[in-house]
């Protein structure tokens, strides 16, 4: 009965990084949320250091037999939302640069330097 409560776990991550691939935002809410992720997941991190059973009662409560395996599927997850954003981020730079090169190109081109500009 708990084997379908992680799937639908993790199927909702991957559906999560799906939409956050497809779709994205420069807003200062998705920085906030992004940021609320770090430090969730900063906590996460130091309890289950600190108190590793916890980890392995939850996995055992979601219907994972180890924690470490359950940190290995939440790892993933992370991953792939940690790569989609950064996709999006070299995407933009990538069109940054080739806007800022062509607006670079027009003034040169353009420039003629019989004429004194003031």
């Amino acid at each position: 009965m708990t084997q379908p409560l992680i799937k639908l776990l993790l199927l909702a991550g991957i559906a999560l990084v799906g939409y956050y691939a497809v779709r994205g935002s420069r807003r200062a809410i998705h920085r906030v949320v992004w940021r609320g992720f770090v430090v969730i997941g900063l906590g996460a991190a130091m309890v289950s250091v600190l108190f590793p059973d916890i980890l392995t009662w939850i996995a055992e409560k979601v219907g994972v037999g180890r924690g470490t395996d359950l940190l290995l599927y939440i790892t993933v997850i992370a991953f792939m939302l940690v790569s989609v954003v950064l996709f999006r981020r070299i995407s933009d730079l990538e069109r940054k640069y080739v806007a800022l090169a062509r607006e670079v190109a027009v003034r040169e081109a353009t420039e003629d330097p019989a004429v004194l500009r003031p």
